[in-house]
């Protein structure tokens, strides 16, 4: 183990030198002219701005948290007061990740931006490295903080079992889990509160052009595409990866008790998935230099083989890593009912399921691209749009349903492929697979803000029209691709909660649910629930928000005289063939970055946690109070409820969100219906944009809310599992 743990540490170290590499070669680039520079650092302080004014609630958070898990360790068997450290530790790294990144992608948009200047393939590659970095900083770290708290808690507390060092550092998920709770709940509800405070003061102040960055709404725009796609996303992925790989972790423990697991390599059951997720790095760092090689034209393809390329590369590599770490078969003797069952295993097994978890990876990039992005489906719902608005929102409707079809069947496979392979270990193994490529996928999510902020960028400081027609070409398409993610972080949710259901059912000693307990059936009833009550409150906090972002939008333009001087220039010649003097142009021009951006900011992000805090503490309080007083039986039924409703009800928003954004897409770019050519100016494409605008919501608030809930309520029963 010793030599093992040093390697993957530096695996770890290696990706976190990466991508600071990365980092500091994309911010030498050139930025642009001065008008470049100074839209670009609005845009950067609104971004840290919202970043600043959540963590300093999340440090309270954190704190709180930490002091009550000391507390809780104390009256708990087989865990130590150094949980705490273990929480802080996940939590410091995570929200330093999500810092890092926001500062990082806030200032690539110009640099983007100016690359649009000469090619698109140099924006998209500039964009892309963006993401690059982003994706494997998360990965890098989560691996280095495991690896150090393993070694450290190895060195200094030797006298722990290994059960027990496990035990202390679960809570490391549960620090990345309350970060993500507040760059990805919390921030995906401000991002959706200002984007539909912008639409709003669009239709009430007509003459307000877009893109401009005298409208306060822009820019706070911007800065929430940055929070919910950067830190928001990639603290979501996060916490699934550090969770299955907790689970799996705790579910080889017990093979290390049999003779041949342990004379062939010690404790090789438990750093398998660690050595995975450390392969993945490689692997993500190696395809990130093969999408870069591509061109203009093969956009598409590239994407696409160099996610293939990585997992191929890391299946192959996992079958020698299992064959190294694990012997070609052992036994292991449990009791069931009074009688000796001894179940074999083969290191074959352990490997199908990580190739499974690969797999299912596969087929659901298929199935999103299918029913949300070029499939039948698509098309079919684009026809019903121009039916009007009711046939556009039923189809919509109907096929987010049957879209959540495919994934459900997938994830059932997967789970009980993996378990005849390798029993419950097998389960957390194959979310492993599922996993292991994280770090690109995080890269390919990120570049989306990148890119869409900076064709935002690039109109508002109206650069040429071949490089706003480049940048608007790679916001497209990488908007697309974003639409993957969100279903790929949706199933690895649903993977990581039954990996870490299934090491809680272990940890406990649950053999059998007793369905005859009142407890099991109600709470059952009660976790079904709670996904559908989320979403709501979710939703109305999102209309909240934006209803406070509009009036201070609607302050400023009556208040700030630079910015009430720019709005009678509007209203003077709005509608009017004529255009502005040059004094009065002069006067617009000079409204730009007079408007309280921060200060809109502020406000949008408070009123995001005011509405949210009571929700967050419920999210961990209801399992932690359902264990402690009701017990484990009530505690597996709440789980039973919460992760499958939760899973299904994540992906039918998020498929139903993804069509009618795809619908809206196409009709914008231009599509034939009975023999004419529509595009944005008409009022189907009206249509498909209300529609679009109410899908936004459910797949970048309401979708993502449920991926915490589920996998935190999983993690909440694994940590005090040792208490009840």
């Amino acid at each position: 183990m010793e030599n093992l743990i040093f390697y993957l540490l530096g695996i770890g170290i290696i990706g976190i030198a990466y991508a600071s590499w990365k980092s500091f070669s994309l911010l030498k680039k050139d930025e642009g002219n001065q008008h470049m520079k100074d839209v670009s650092s609005y845009i950067n302080s609104a971004s840290t701005t919202y970043m600043k004014t959540s963590y300093k609630v999340l440090a309270a958070f954190v704190l709180l948290a930490g002091v009550l898990l000391f507390l809780q360790a104390k009256y708990a068997d087989g865990t130590n007061g150094l949980i705490a450290v273990s929480f802080v530790a996940g939590a410091v790294l995570s929200a330093g990740a999500g810092s890092w990144g926001i500062n990082l992608i806030s200032k690539l948009h110009a640099r983007t931006a100016n690359e649009a200047n000469t090619s698109i393939d140099n924006a998209f590659k500039n964009a892309f490295s963006g993401g690059m970095a982003n994706g494997i900083t998360y990965a890098g770290l989560a691996i280095t903080g495991l690896s150090v708290l393993l070694i450290g808690y190895q060195k200094f507390i030797g006298e722990w079992s290994l059960n027990e060092m496990l035990n202390a550092i679960t809570a490391y998920v549960l620090g990345v889990s309350v970060v993500a709770l507040f760059d990805r709940l919390i921030g995906g509800v401000f991002a959706e509160g200002v984007k539909i405070a912008k639409t709003e003061i669009s239709k009430t102040e007509e003459a307000i052009p877009e893109n401009t960055a005298v409208n306060p709404a822009e820019i706070a725009n911007t800065a929430g595409v940055n929070v919910n796609n950067t830190s928001g996303a990639s603290a979501d992925m996060t916490e699934s990866y550090v969770a299955v790989l907790i689970s799996a972790m705790l579910l080889g423990v017990p093979f290390i008790n049999s003779g041949e697991v342990m004379e062939y390599f010690s404790f090789g059951t438990v750093l398998l998935p660690l050595a995975m997720l450390a392969i993945g790095v490689l692997t993500s760092i190696t395809a990130g230099f093969l999408v870069k090689s591509v061109n203009t034209k093969s956009f598409w393809t590239g994407y696409r083989f160099a996610y293939y390329f990585s997992i191929a590369v890391a299946a192959l590599a996992s079958f020698f890593i299992v064959k190294y770490i694990l012997p070609t078969q052992w036994e292991m003797s449990k009791t069931v009912e009074g009688l000796i069952v001894i179940t074999k295993f083969k290191s074959l097994g352990v490997f199908w399921t990580i190739f499974l978890g690969m797999a299912a990876g596969v087929v659901m990039n298929f199935s999103t691209d299918y029913f949300t992005i070029n499939g039948k489906p698509v098309n079919k719902l684009i026809e019903d749009t121009f039916k009007g608005h009711s046939s556009g929102v039923l189809s919509g409707t109907s096929r987010g349903f049957i879209a959540t079809a495919v994934p459900a069947i997938v994830i059932l496979g997967t789970i009980s492929g993996a378990y005849y392979f390798a029993d419950f270990y097998g389960v957390a193994m194959a979310a492993v697979g599922f996993l292991t490529n994280a770090g690109i996928v995080l890269a390919i999510n990120t570049t989306m803000p990148v890119a869409e902020n900076a064709d935002t960028l690039a109109k508002m400081t109206l650069m040429n029209d071949e490089a706003i027609q480049n940048t608007e070409e790679l916001a497209a398409f990488t908007a697309k691709k974003e639409i993957y993610v969100k279903s790929l972080t949706v199933s690895a949710a649903a993977l990581a909660a039954f990996a870490v259901l299934s090491a809680f059912l272990q940890k406990t000693g649950v053999s059998m649910i007793e369905l005859n307990s009142p407890w099991t059936i109600s709470f059952m009833i009660i976790g079904g629930l709670l996904p559908f009550l989320l979403s709501a409150l979710v939703i109305d906090a999102v209309s909240s928000v934006a209803e406070k972002a509009t009036d201070e939008i609607k302050r400023q333009f009556e208040e700030i005289p630079e910015l009430k001087a720019a709005m009678d220039i509007y209203n003077k010649y709005f509608g009017d063939p004529d255009v502005p003097t040059q004094g009065e142009q002069d006067i617009v021009n000079a409204a730009e970055g007079k408007a309280a951006y921060d200060d809109l900011v502020v406000i949008s992000t408070y009123a995001s946690i005011r509405r949210l805090i009571i929700l967050l503490v419920l999210m961990l309080a209801v399992p932690a109070l359902t264990g402690y007083f009701l017990g484990t039986q009530a505690l597996i039924g709440l789980l039973i409820g919460i992760i499958p409703v939760g899973f299904i009800l994540a992906f039918t928003q998020v498929n139903l969100g993804a069509a009618w954004n795809s619908t809206k897409n196409e009709i914008e770019t231009g599509v034939i219906w009975n023999g004419e050519k529509y595009d944005k100016n008409s009022s189907a494409y009206e249509t498909a944009k209300q529609n679009d605008e109410a899908g936004s919501v459910y797949r970048n608030a309401s979708a993502p809310a449920l991926n915490l809930l589920i996998k935190i309520s999983a993690v909440i029963a694994l940590i005090i599992a040792s208490a009840i």
